[in-house]
């Protein structure tokens, strides 16, 4: 089952854009939201602020993706380190299994 919902910001100071609309897709996703909340290391965090363009292999057309987060935070030497992390479950980070026949949703979940 799906959760999705709005996310109250605590600390506005740290969060980038407008922190009033602020939503989550995932109970993972809200996770990670008080994580970059709550956690001292981070610096700044940003939810689908950055939109990357490409062309669909399945239909040939320009799409649009929003990237889940960016996080400027403080590695184990205190350095600034911007990273950007994507939240999935573990069963979308694998390869489907190959099929003879490349049928759309086949190109689609590659």
């Amino acid at each position: 089952m799906a959760y999705k919902g709005k996310y109250t910001v605590n600390d506005v100071s740290k969060y980038v854009g407008d922190p009033t609309k602020v939503i989550y897709r995932s109970l993972w996703e809200r996770r990670f939201m008080v994580f970059c909340d709550t956690n001292d290391k981070i610096v700044k965090w940003a939810s689908e602020s950055i939109v990357v363009p490409y062309i669909s292999p399945v239909d040939n057309r320009p799409h649009r993706y929003f990237v889940d987060f960016i996080v400027k935070y403080l590695d184990k030497d205190n350095k600034e380190t911007v990273t950007l992390i994507e939240i999935k479950p573990k069963k979308q980070c694998k390869e489907p299994p190959k099929r003879k026949k490349k049928t759309r949703s086949y190109l689609r979940e590659m």
